[in-house]
């Protein structure tokens, strides 16, 4: 009899542990199990199209990166070594395609991972769309190409976590992080440059007014305003800002080293700015007056011609290209070709908000977009010389006219989705509506502010639409519904359980 009783009560006194670690193993197996589901959804979307695919001349420059050391004056160049160590050392672009496929998953699980910790989603919701972004056109058809979007997209990805985490613990610890990640990410892909720049300071000013306007607060928070808050806000600010000059500092000395010429974070960054904005120049406008005769005489190479943004940077006897023929040295070409550009935003910003309107409405076409999208596919032909070394270096066999095979199974999603891109293109929208439904709302504001910036760096510095562009944005795109959908599943549930009872 006594035995039987402490038989009970040892049981008893197990029981609720027992309980509580079930409960606790419970989520937890939850989110292995969801990670076990997306490597496998990427596993089988490479085994269904595993075929390396390349966009001249981004691709190419890569290549070259990675087989000589060379360093691209209009590009990052870091993925170019990933490239090395993953396709040129194994002599394939099999191991590179796979890492592709690793980091994709990985930055559809940590897409979950802020739905849930930062967002306060359920486990559900943060499954439902951590799914739906591994499966996001935007990013799932450059798994296969020779391009840094995955890689840059992961540490986009990253750069979002740690910047959420700031928000919440205002920890400077965390400031550098995200410091030393965007460092990371301009190295990949030189277009984040803006938004890098702009959050150094906004990350902490947006951080410290939480505190001090009720309406960025959390909705169930009623902290009173702490003594010293602005001193400390202030100081994370110049923290910030001293970080981001030490880092990029050494990133623009790292660059200048490689390439043999002055420490820079590009060195054709004028020639972009002067190509996309050619339209709006007038021979008034360049510090030389040899770029303004060129200019003046716009019309031989069709200078106004909106459609030929692109090739007044690349293309023979186009502007840049004559302008290089005359002034040969590259670092005054290219600081002539910057000062013109910036004279005419200084002096006529109607007609450069003018041509970002119109590459934004580009968007808008519907046949305009499929057929940016097919060149988002990269269609250039191969001459025998490229056909040739990618046999030998990579034991790549490939056609010299891409266009004559047919599209993949990945390439026919993507132009398949052209109605999901008419919602990433009004992402600021989407993520101003988050705002007064998040839960918090200075995590949402964060989103509107990298939305933001972004869709000005596609519209403004860009010389077309191009969906390529739009990857980051997507993904800002999909956690602004998720929050909305989270609000209205609150709102839903205690209506459902109103009536049940």
């Amino acid at each position: 009899m006594e035995r039987s009783e402490h038989a009970a009560i040892k049981i008893e006194g197990t029981a609720p542990q027992s309980i509580c670690a079930g409960a606790a193993s419970s989520p937890a197996n939850a989110w292995w199990l969801f990670c076990a589901l997306i490597f496998a959804i990427k596993l089988l979307l490479l085994w269904l199209d595993p075929t390396p695919k390349l966009f001249l001349g981004d691709s190419g420059a890569y290549i070259w990166t990675a087989l000589t050391g060379w360093i691209p004056s209009d590009r990052s160049y870091f993925y170019g070594y990933l490239v090395r160590w993953l396709a040129v050392w194994p002599h394939s672009f099999g191991p590179l395609l796979l890492s592709q496929m690793l980091i994709s998953a990985v930055t559809a699980i940590v897409f979950a991972l802020i739905c849930s910790r930062f967002f306060r989603m359920s486990n559900r919701l943060s499954f439902l769309f951590g799914l739906m972004c591994a499966l996001d056109p935007c990013q799932l058809v450059w798994e296969r190409y020779v391009m840094t979007e995955t890689f840059s997209l992961l540490v986009y990805v990253l750069v979002l976590y740690w910047s959420l985490a700031y928000l919440r613990d205002r920890r400077l610890w965390q400031l550098a992080v995200v410091q030393a990640l965007s460092v990371l990410l301009i190295g990949f892909r030189m277009s984040f440059l803006p938004v890098v720049q702009a959050c150094t300071i906004l990350l902490p000013l947006i951080a410290f007014a939480r505190c001090a306007f009720p309406a960025l607060r959390k909705r169930s928070e009623a902290r009173t305003l702490e003594a010293g808050v602005l001193t400390t806000g202030l100081t994370h600010v110049f923290a910030s800002i001293a970080m981001m000059f030490v880092m990029h500092g050494a990133y623009k000395y790292a660059n200048g080293w490689l390439s043999n010429r002055e420490p820079a974070y590009l060195y054709d960054a004028g020639a972009h700015l002067a190509a996309v904005w050619a339209p709006a120049l007038e021979p008034s406008d360049a510090s030389d007056p040899r770029f303004g005769e060129i200019i003046a005489n716009g019309d031989q190479f069709k200078i106004k011609t909106l459609g030929l943004r692109n090739a007044q940077q690349y293309g023979k006897g186009l502007l840049i290209d004559r302008w290089r023929e005359i002034e040969k040295d590259h670092r005054k070409n290219d600081r002539v070709a910057r000062e013109t550009a910036i004279n005419a935003l200084r002096h006529r910003p109607l007609e450069i908000v003018g041509l970002a309107v119109i590459t934004y409405m580009g968007y808008w076409n519907p046949g305009s977009i499929r057929w940016y999208a097919r060149i988002d596919l990269g269609y250039a032909k191969l001459n025998d010389d490229q056909v040739e070394m990618l046999a030998e270096k990579f034991g790549f066999r490939t056609v010299k006219d891409p266009r004559t095979q047919p599209y993949s199974l990945l390439q026919q999603y993507f132009l398949r989705s052209l109605p999901y891109y008419f919602l990433v293109i009004v992402s600021p929208l989407v993520c101003a509506f988050a705002i007064w439904l998040s839960r918090d709302r200075s995590f949402a504001l964060l989103l509107f502010v990298h939305a933001s910036i972004l869709m000005v760096v596609v519209t403004v510095l860009s010389p077309q639409p191009c969906i390529r562009y739009l990857q980051p944005v997507s993904v800002l795109t999909l956690l602004s519904i998720a929050i909305c959908v989270d609000w209205l599943a609150r709102r839903v549930r205690p209506a459902a359980m109103q009536s049940a009872s």
